[in-house]
């Protein structure tokens, strides 16, 4: 389900969380899927960037979130996110130190 999801409702999904939060930009991103089953294989996707390393904050939330670092920010891929976890996700990036 996650697979079939178009790039522009995923760059939706992220601006709602973003306006939400109150941080991130909606950034393009390159998706791994069938959690890297298919290696070297990839398909366009779309989440939320924000400035530095936030990992340990994401992963410490009390529903951990998952991201992964790029070129000094942490980047969350909506396309391994289901929807109904969105409130999640916002409210792990609300919780950030400026």
């Amino acid at each position: 389900r996650m697979v079939d999801q178009p790039v522009d409702a995923l760059r939706s999904r992220a601006a709602q969380i973003i306006a939400d939060a109150g941080t991130g930009a909606v950034v393009d991103t390159l998706a791994l899927p069938g959690a890297v089953s298919a290696p070297g294989v990839t398909m366009p996707s779309a989440g939320i960037a924000v400035d530095r390393d936030r990992l340990r904050e994401l992963r410490d939330h009390a529903t951990p979130v998952i991201a992964r670092t790029r070129d000094g920010r942490t980047v969350l891929d909506l396309r391994s996110v289901d929807p109904t976890d969105d409130a999640i996700v916002t409210a792990a990036l609300a919780e950030l130190d400026g």
